[in-house]
C-alpha cells in the first residue's frame, strides 16, 4: 500500500495545476513556445518531414504567432541572453535531426508479362506463325530494296543530266566493293 502512495500522480497533477493557475506573465508565451518546439520536433520525427507540408507549417506558424502575440500582450521584457540560451538547446536538437538522412529504397517494380501469343500453341502452329512472319519480312525487304533502286535511278538521271559519266562511276564502285577497299575517296575525279 505504501508503494501506491509514492506512485500516485494525483498530488503532482494538483501541484502543476496550482502552479499553472498562478498569475505569471510568462505562462502563455512559454506554453505556446513549448508547443511550437514540441510540434516541430514531432514533425521532424515523421517520414513526411522530407518534403515541405504546408498544413503542418501553417499550424506551427500559427502557434508561433500566438506565442509572439501573447508576449506582446503581456508586455514581456525579453532578456536576449536567456532567450539565446533557451533557443540554442532546441536548435542543437533540430540540427542533429537535420543531419540524419534516410533513403528508403524504391519498391521493386511489378512486372506484368504481356503475351501476344495464346498459351498452349503446338509446334506446327509456331512454325506456321514463323513462316507467315518471315513472308511479311521478305515482302518488306523487297519493298525497301525497290525504293532504294528507285532512289538510285533518280540519282543516275540527275548525274546524266549534270553531265557525269554515271556508268563509269558505278563500275569503279563495283570494282572497289569486289576488292573490299573502302570507298571514302570521291567517286568523281576532279579531272573529268
Amino acid at each position: 500500500m505504501r508503494r501506491l502512495q509514492r506512485l500516485n500522480p494525483g498530488p503532482g497533477i494538483a501541484d502543476f495545476w496550482a502552479e499553472f493557475k498562478r498569475p505569471n506573465p510568462y505562462r502563455w508565451p512559454i506554453l505556446a513556445t513549448s508547443a511550437l518546439l514540441t510540434g516541430s520536433l514531432l514533425f521532424l520525427l515523421t517520414d513526411r518531414a522530407v518534403s515541405l507540408n504546408w498544413m503542418v507549417g501553417g499550424v506551427l506558424a500559427l502557434i508561433g504567432g500566438v506565442a509572439l502575440a501573447a508576449m506582446i500582450a503581456e508586455r514581456v521584457r525579453i532578456r536576449f541572453g536567456i532567450l539565446l540560451l533557451a533557443a540554442m538547446i532546441p536548435a542543437a536538437i533540430f540540427w542533429q535531426f537535420g543531419k540524419e538522412r534516410w533513403r528508403i529504397p524504391p519498391a521493386p517494380p511489378e512486372v506484368t508479362y504481356i503475351s501476344t501469343f495464346e498459351e498452349g500453341r503446338t509446334d506446327a502452329e509456331i512454325a506456321e506463325s514463323n513462316r507467315a512472319n518471315q513472308a511479311v519480312q521478305d515482302r518488306l525487304r523487297a519493298e525497301q530494296k525497290q525504293r532504294e533502286e528507285e532512289a538510285k535511278e533518280a540519282y543516275r538521271a540527275l548525274g546524266r543530266a549534270s553531265g557525269l559519266d554515271v556508268d563509269a562511276m558505278e563500275r569503279r564502285i563495283a570494282e572497289e566493293q569486289a576488292q573490299g577497299a573502302p570507298t571514302d575517296r570521291p567517286v568523281a575525279d576532279p579531272a573529268e
